[in-house]
């Protein structure tokens, strides 16, 4: 089987296009620079140069691939994350980026599409445990994009293809460029946690995202699933657990208010309580995170830092 991937390179993609060729898959990846191109033979992928918003173009590199994981973002990190227009080329590579890709994967008889989403598009539930089948409700900007590019890839589902949609919970891990953020800003004494001290937030670990990416290929049929870890936790136990990390007995998180004041509605997912289960995926694939809470993946990082 070969496999097409976007982003390859990327803090999911990276530990996915490794766990593909551990398992004896051929994984043609998308390259941008020749720095990347070196990286990805490294790690055992062939390297192909195109571009993601040209149809003809991605239809001659997808011929032969059975499957095409589109895991390319552009996340803005830092102080930039707050503004919009710093999301431009993230949205256009999602919403634009996702129904080329499709197309040409389409007309590629290519069988299987899969896109990482993200479980900030839920709505607040409080301590309600959040299904993949609960509607969708980004009401931000920066999140219109996900839901544009879910429908594209659930629209190259039908037809007797499958159409594979993730939901995962933010990311950590001793690589994941948001958690050395949070790791220097804790050293700081400031956690990088924004929302009430109740609500859930939902995370998963990068490499358990990635051993999802895998077991969704295996084993999923179309549909949408989350990917999360076991046990989501409140942020004030998030917050104990990063200031544990970094040997402080306690961190100053920025009030809800002053994060919706800089941020505005865009800012609006981040402080919400989102108690999300990643029942209905465990139960298609048999996956299992290896890291079942933000208490042992901090106690990690603690160890990696």
């Amino acid at each position: 089987m070969t496999v097409f991937v976007t982003g390859a390179t990327g803090t999911l993609g990276r530990p996915v296009v490794t766990r593909l060729v551990a398992a004896g898959v051929q994984v043609r990846a998308l390259a941008r620079s020749t720095r990347n191109e070196t990286l990805l033979r490294r790690i055992g992928a062939e390297p192909v140069r195109g571009d993601l918003f040209d149809r003809s173009a991605l239809a001659s590199l997808l011929t032969g691939c059975r499957t095409v994981l589109h895991l390319a973002t552009r996340i803005p990190t830092g102080g930039d994350a707050m503004k919009a227009s710093a999301w431009a080329e993230n949205d256009r590579i999602r919403a634009i980026g996702t129904r080329v890709l499709a197309e040409a994967a389409a007309s590629a008889s290519v069988e299987t599409m899969l896109y990482p989403s993200v479980c900030l598009i839920y709505p607040d539930r409080g301590e309600e445990w959040i299904e993949s089948d609960t509607p969708a409700e980004p009401r931000s900007r920066i999140l219109e994009s996900t839901v544009v590019a879910e429908r594209e890839v659930a629209g190259f589902g039908s037809g007797g293809r499958r159409g594979i949609i993730l939901r995962m919970g933010s990311f950590y891990g001793p690589d994941a460029p948001n958690t050395l953020e949070a790791v220097a800003l804790a050293r700081k004494g400031i956690a990088a946690v924004p929302g009430p001290a109740s609500a859930y937030l939902s995370q998963i670990w990068v490499e358990d995202a990635a051993a999802a990416v895998v077991a969704a290929v295996d084993r999923a049929p179309s549909g949408i699933y989350n990917v999360v870890d076991d046990r989501p936790l409140q942020r004030r136990e998030i917050v104990r657990a990063i200031a544990a990390a970094v040997g402080r007995n306690w961190l100053l998180a920025p009030p809800t208010w002053l994060v919706r004041l800089m941020g505005g509605r865009d800012a609006l997912p981040l402080t919400r309580s989102q108690r999300v289960s990643n029942r209905r995926f465990r139960d298609a694939t048999g996956w299992t995170p290896a890291v079942s809470d933000a208490h042992e993946g901090w106690a990690r990082i603690q160890v990696a830092c």
